[in-house]
């Protein structure tokens, strides 16, 4: 048989239909609001939808919170992400919450990085010579792919310990570092502590209360577990300083 006389069949083209999903979100007064949505809203539709259903006024502070009350833990969930995904990382067993409400400081980073990294903060991790400010570096960070160098002090625990301890950590573009000896930055002197490739921040509600913390200001992230963290639930626990102690030099 020729080519020219074989009849080829193609598969039949079944249009994709997106399955709707009930998901209930609670306002700071603790009352709730069960919405159907598609699989694929992000949180920023969610927000949308619940302004333009509360007739609220929208000044671009509305956000969707993830919290998690078992372990006194709270994030912002980021505009693109799907809430279903955020969803189906809940255990069957947990009672965890969508919150909506306003975060005035939602996009406060980007029109006002400088108050979110000091001076004494920021540097590259290869030496500039005070060639390059630490204004300048940041609005480089802001502006293309260079990555600046973010270090300071902070709290962790290591697993199975109850003591906390003050740490010198480390934040570059290849993920989150510490010091075993003082400030030193020397290769043999620093130790992987996590990646962020696929993490999320979570804030802490309680942290004293509920884990010892040796602070108010608390965040953690969810990662494979490292030696230096408090371990709950695959979470890892760095304790920040407080605002009024602020960072060692």
């Amino acid at each position: 048989m020729s080519l020219s006389a074989r009849r080829v069949t193609l598969p039949a083209i079944t249009p994709i239909v997106l399955q709707k999903r009930v998901i209930k979100v609670y306002s700071e007064d603790e009352t709730s609001r069960a919405l159907e949505v598609p699989s694929d809203i992000t949180a920023r539709d969610v927000c949308q939808l619940l302004i333009l259903k509360n007739h609220y006024i929208d000044d671009h502070s509305w956000t969707l919170f993830e919290h998690l009350p078992h372990v006194g833990l709270e994030r912002t969930i980021e505009d693109h992400e799907l809430v279903i995904e955020v969803l189906s990382n809940w255990g069957m067993e947990e009672e965890n919450k969508l919150y909506f409400r306003k975060n005035y400081a939602k996009y406060e980073f980007f029109k006002n990085p400088m108050y979110f990294f000091p001076e004494h903060m920021v540097s590259f991790a290869t030496e500039t010579n005070g060639e390059i400010s630490p204004t300048q570096i940041l609005q480089m960070f802001l502006s293309s792919s260079t990555y600046p160098e973010i270090h300071g002090f902070l709290h962790a625990k290591e697993q199975g310990k109850k003591s906390w301890k003050k740490i010198y950590f480390l934040l570059r573009r290849s993920g989150l570092y510490f010091s075993t000896k003082g400030t030193s930055k020397e290769p043999r002197h620093l130790q992987f502590f996590s990646e962020f490739g696929n993490s999320d921040i979570y804030v802490s509600l309680a942290g004293k209360k509920k884990h010892g913390a040796p602070t108010n200001y608390g965040f953690c992230f969810k990662v494979l577990p490292s030696r230096y963290a408090l371990t709950i639930n695959n979470v890892l626990w760095p304790s920040s300083l407080t605002k009024r102690e602020g960072p060692e030099t």
